[in-house]
């Protein structure tokens, strides 16, 4: 059987293959998106992308909706997909969709709870964060994309009915935890590891990258712990529904948290760190039992590792 025409190209040439395909696919899914924005609402937000952040109009919200789906599938699924398909004969294997195991399945959902006190003390250190004064403007440029992101993600999350938690649930939490660990963990982690030769380097370098991404300066630092965390769930089980549980739960969780508080079901305070003492003792012991678990979980899975041949193991094949 024939191999497949990048098969065998350095790691370097198989990022830029990588992130070449997912900025055509993403222009190819944006002008779908015009077109049906067109035919639907009537309106182009290519002529004027302000449009999108009007949200006072009735099409604000689900043309978001239909932005944020496209997106997804443009830049991170498809290309996902095609690159696989490109690099070798068996796309599945080389992305690690294999049969998963239940109790990993559990393990990997139970530490994603146990994080949040580590994630929400990381994110009022994160928004603590101060640039140098020579990089004033770029602070208030990163400020500014903050602001946007915070109005899009309120408007997305301002309803308390259940049909839109569930769109929520879709299109926030489970489209992007397939897209991103596809791409940032099934192929840019071991992309990295075939080019520096270290899985730690290959965790930290794909999680690095993976919060750069979503260009928000102010949740960098909680993002990059949280694609430490899924890449290590990654790594010890060679399995991609891992962290694609795991992923799809801390999302599926905060639009809970921030349905529940719309519904006043619960109070906002839940969710913000504040720096008491009780506090503080709660982010300790969620960071210690974090690091615990993922030793723990990594030694445990070294033995049952060993035992795949390289053709079914993602961080091996070439």
């Amino acid at each position: 059987m024939r191999s497949r025409p990048f098969a065998s190209a350095d790691p370097f040439l198989k990022l830029i293959l990588l992130f070449l395909l997912s900025f055509l696919s993403l222009g190819v899914f944006m002008l779908m998106a015009q077109g049906i924005s067109m035919a639907v609402f009537g309106v182009g937000f290519f002529s004027d992308p302000e449009l999108l952040r009007d949200y006072q109009k009735s099409y604000a919200l689900p043309l978001n909706w239909l932005l944020l789906a496209f997106q997804h599938l443009g830049l991170f699924v498809v290309p996902a997909l095609l690159f696989a398909s490109l690099v070798h004969r068996e796309p599945r294997r080389l992305l690690g969709f294999r049969r998963p195991r239940a109790q990993t399945l559990v393990f990997a959902a139970l530490l994603i709870l146990l994080s949040v006190p580590m994630v929400n003390a990381l994110v009022w250190l994160n928004e603590g964060m101060q640039l140098p004064s020579w990089l004033y403007g770029l602070e208030l440029a990163m400020q500014k994309l903050e602001e946007q992101a915070r109005e899009l993600t309120d408007l997305l999350t301002s309803g308390t009915s259940l049909w839109m938690l569930g769109v929520n649930i879709l299109l926030v939490a489970a489209l992007p935890a397939l897209g991103e660990e596809m791409v940032f963990r099934g192929l840019v982690l071991p992309i990295f590891h075939r080019w520096t030769g270290s899985i730690h380097a290959a965790v930290w370098l794909s999680a690095a990258l993976f919060s750069a991404m979503h260009m928000q300066f102010y949740g960098f630092l909680p993002r990059l712990v949280l694609g430490a965390v899924l890449g290590y769930l990654f790594v010890g089980s060679r399995n991609i529904w891992i962290p694609i549980l795991a992923h799809f739960a801390n999302n599926a969780t905060a639009l809970t948290l921030v349905f529940l508080m719309n519904s006043e079901m619960i109070d906002e305070s839940i969710e913000h760190f504040e720096p008491s003492a009780p506090q503080v003792l709660f982010a300790a012991l969620s960071t210690l039992s974090v690091i615990a678990a993922i030793v723990w979980y990594l030694r445990r899975m070294k033995p049952m590792l060993a035992i795949l041949p390289p053709s079914e193991d993602p961080l091996e094949i070439q």
